[in-house]
This record gives structure tokens, sequence and C-alpha cells, in this order.
């Protein structure tokens, strides 16, 4: 069974419709339809936006992606197709284009061994729930991410196979080093019990069309002080995966929690990450493993 991961989409050249286009994309097994992305929908894209599919599909004799944009008033527009062959390797970019419509787009792939390094996203812990805090006590926070990053070290070694109690005591030990913060305890504790909506996308454009957790629901809400463990999140580490939090605000934009990466080069081992946002106010612990694993 050969592996391959789709990674990255980036717009070279919009189709000649002008404004962005809408892009979806089919993808077909072995001659069967198995899905599309987004899983709902579309996604805006203009020159030179990039988008990160990252998913991974297994077959036996050809994986087939085609391209399309959504259109509201006749058929939607084909924009290329690519076929993979199971006797393929290596990493690249391939192109995906139509000389009708004028499109161009790039996207990586990455055939996958049979053992790979791989991220697993563990659980996320929130200190601060966005609006619950004002900004000087989130710069305050991240001033302590070496301290927290210490702490958390320190409960877990460098074990990648971590028990989930392990792993909560971790979050818990760098949530009392930012508890230490004058103000930050009584701030959160008057700000009331309002959850923020969290969803997170390997992209930095909001929309919870583009989500990857979590998964079948839109958002997950959650409070101050809880924690929220992921299930089967796992992803080859074979390029850095830019992750975002963001909260879902249905009467006017999504709000930017803040992001992160896992490097391509991590080593093996267990690590917490905190992410915040001044603009939103909000502190997050996020726990993940990263592992050698089959693939």
């Amino acid at each position: 069974m050969t592996k391959v991961v789709l990674t990255k989409l980036k717009c070279i050249q919009t189709s000649g419709g002008g404004g962005a286009d809408d892009v979806y994309a089919k993808f077909f097994v072995d001659g069967s339809q198995i899905g599309r992305w987004p899983g709902r929908g579309d996604v805006d894209m203009n020159r030179g936006d990039e988008q990160f599919i990252n998913q991974t599909f297994s077959f036996q004799k050809d994986l087939k992606i085609e391209l399309w944009e959504y259109d509201s008033t006749s058929s939607d527009d084909y924009m290329g197709a690519y076929i993979f062959s199971a006797t393929g390797s290596g990493s690249g970019k391939i192109v995906l284009s139509d000389p009708k419509e004028g499109n161009i787009y790039e996207l990586g792939y990455d055939y996958i061994p049979d053992r790979v390094k791989v991220a697993r996203l563990h659980s996320t812990k929130c200190i601060a729930m966005s609006e619950s805090v004002n900004s000087d006590l989130v710069n305050k926070a991240a001033a302590l991410s070496g301290a927290v990053a210490e702490a958390t070290g320190k409960v877990l070694g460098n074990t990648s196979k971590p028990e989930a109690q392990l792993v909560g005591q971790a979050l818990e030990a760098g949530a009392i080093v930012l508890k230490q913060i004058p103000g930050l305890v009584d701030a959160i504790a008057k700000a009331g019990n309002y959850p923020d909506q969290l969803y997170l996308t390997f992209s930095n454009q909001p929309g919870i069309d583009k989500r990857f957790w979590p998964n079948p629901g839109k958002y997950y809400e959650i409070l101050a002080g809880q924690i929220v463990r992921f299930d089967d999140l796992r992803y080859p580490l074979i390029q850095p995966l830019d992750i975002t939090l963001w909260e879902y605000d249905y009467g006017s934009g999504d709000d930017h929690l803040g992001s992160f990466a896992i490097e391509k080069d991590t080593q093996p081992g267990t690590y917490v990450k905190m992410v915040t946002s001044a603009s939103e106010a909000s502190i997050y612990l996020v726990a993940y493993v990263v592992a050698e694993e089959e693939w």
C-alpha cells in the first residue's frame, strides 16, 4: 500500500473570472471518490494565498486530485487534476491548472515511508479565555514562556509515550508558573463564565470550514482551567506544522487566539507550548508528542 500526504496548496494565478477563486478539491483512490477538501464549502484564494490540506491517502494503484471552483450561477469550474502513481516516490510540487480558466496552483506532496516522524496533538489547557484579562497580563505571560517550558519539562522528561495523567500534571505545572503573575488569577475570576468556542486550523485564515478539530462539531466550548484532550490527531512531520487557535464568533469575524509551529527537525519527546493573543487577551497551553511511528 502506497501512502502520500498532500501538504500546502498555493495560488499562483486565479482563474479568469476576476476576484478570488472559491476553491475546493475532490480526491479519488483507485478510481473511487473518497473525500473532498475542505469537508464542506470552499476556500477563498487570491494570488499568493496558501492553504494547508495536510491529508494522507493510502492506495494500491493511484490517487487522483481534482481542483474545482464553486460557481453559484452555473456549473462549477474545473481547474485541473493530477494522478499520483503507486510506483512514485519522493517529495515535490505538482501544478494544477486549466488553460480554459487560466488558473495555476501548486500543491506540495510527499510519498511516506513505512516509518516516519509523527506529531500527535495531545491536549490543551485554557489558562485565560479571550477577553478575560488585559493585554498587559498576556504579555507578562508570554515573557514567561521559558519558565513554563522548564516547569513542564521537569514533569515530562523527554518521554515520547506519556500517560494522559502525566501530561495533565505537566500542563498544571505550567499553569502554576503563570498563576504567579500578579493580578492574573483575580482577573480570570472576575471575567465570568463565558467559554471560548475553540477550533483549530492549519490556516492563518479563519473559518470553521477550515478546521481540523473538532470534528464533527463546529467548535469546543472551554473555560479557564479546563483541559480538553485531542483524539487521533497525528500528522507526519515531513514539513513544519503551523497550527492556529480560533474562537468562533457568530456575529462578526472569528477571533485569532494565537499560533504555533511544530518544526520538522523537532526531536522525539513531549512538549508543551504556550499560545497567547494580546489582542484577544487569551492564554492557552498546548501539549504535543513527537515520535517515530509506523504510518
